[in-house]
């Protein structure tokens, strides 16, 4: 087991290594944010073709596809494409 040495002072990060932390977190949580918004969009615009609401879609299609291990992009596509054949 390593020995902590109580004495020896604590390093902070300088302003400018917080400022790049800060620029960083902020970008990370919009690419977030624009990721959850793409998939909400892509389930409306595929409850709306199914005409089904987002809940139904959700418990009948997508829930089901995510407990077999799908991730949801790979459960929408999975839908999508099952849905958008050609006659």
């Amino acid at each position: 087991m390593k020995i902590i040495d109580l004495e020896q002072e604590v390093q902070w990060p300088s302003a400018k290594q917080l400022e790049k932390a800060r620029k960083e977190l902020r970008k990370r949580l919009l690419d977030e944010e624009l990721e959850r918004a793409l998939q909400r969009e892509a389930v409306d615009g595929l409850a709306k073709l199914l005409k089904v609401d987002r809940e139904t879609l959700r418990r009948l299609w997508i829930r089901p596809l995510m407990k077999a291990g799908a991730t949801l992009e790979i459960a929408l596509s999975a839908i999508a494409k099952t849905q958008l054949q050609p006659n």
